[in-house]
């Protein structure tokens, strides 16, 4: 099981990546997709610094009721801190916790951490 964040969000991911702060500092940020899913990808899991954020896709447009999921890896990195700008950024509920990956694209999230965009604060 991976670690990461999760929210939903009615907006494409080429409009909406360069609207977080974290994403948008970002020079080498690599996109692609495949059959079901599209990503945005900095660095490798050996960096320093990996980011990794994807969703499902219907090739047309994002699949909007599905997660899009957003592993950060970097030393140091306060869990907090950005769960809690991405909500205030893009104004969505941000979630993390355990991925885990059945068959398939079929993946269960069990939440550990959750920041309300209503209020801008942790409540759980």
């Amino acid at each position: 099981m991976d670690k990461a964040y999760w929210f939903f969000v009615d907006r494409e991911m080429k409009d909406f990546v360069q609207d977080v702060d974290i994403f948008g500092c970002l020079r080498d940020i690599h996109w692609d997709f495949e059959d079901t899913w599209e990503w945005y990808e900095y660095g490798s899991l050996t960096d320093a610094l990996y980011i990794n954020i994807s969703r499902e896709h219907d090739w047309t447009k994002g699949n909007y009721e599905s997660p899009v999921l957003l592993r950060y890896t970097r030393m140091g990195t306060d869990i907090q801190q950005i769960g809690a700008s991405i909500s205030h950024q893009l104004g969505v509920t941000v979630f993390y916790g355990e991925v885990a990956y059945k068959n398939g694209n079929d993946i269960t999230l069990l939440e550990e951490h959750v920041w309300d965009h209503k209020c801008h604060k942790k409540f759980r």
